[in-house]
């Protein structure tokens, strides 16, 4: 398990989370307010504190994008814009923000008792979207 699993988990842990995470109630309670934006290529923007998502996402993109962020604010709170121009490492901080997303919004355990197998009924089950479930590395029991 990344360090960025470990930390959405402890998380998801800490605040007592199960099923559908209201992701934009977690970003509230760590300070980051969300609003929606008209963004024609961008799904998720942070600028001075707040969580831009696209107007154009349904609910389980909306979910997992502010996840998202919350990975980026948690694990990389510098200035992401420097790294990407600078360096190769974007490619690193995009897959920690995923890890995190991941953690804090599916929990492996809550899956297998609840019987799910497939991944269309982890993506239900949790209101993510379907294919971050099948991009995202098996759902691990911590």
């Amino acid at each position: 398990m990344t360090r960025a699993c470990q930390k959405g988990a402890a998380l998801r842990r800490r605040l007592g989370l199960t099923g559908r995470v209201d992701a934009e109630a977690v970003a509230n309670i760590m300070g980051y307010p969300v609003e929606s934006l008209d963004m024609k290529v961008q799904k998720e923007i942070e600028v001075d504190g707040t969580i831009y998502v696209a107007k154009r996402l349904g609910p389980e993109w909306r979910r997992w994008c502010i996840g998202h962020a919350l990975g980026h604010k948690t694990m990389h709170p510098d200035n992401q814009l420097q790294v990407y121009r600078y360096t190769m490492l974007g490619w690193k901080l995009e897959r920690e923000a995923n890890d995190f997303a991941r953690a804090l919004l599916m929990d492996g355990r809550e899956a297998v008792k609840e019987g799910l197998t497939c991944s269309w009924e982890v993506a239900e089950h949790f209101g993510v979207p379907e294919e971050m479930v099948r991009l995202q590395p098996p759902l691990t029991l911590p």
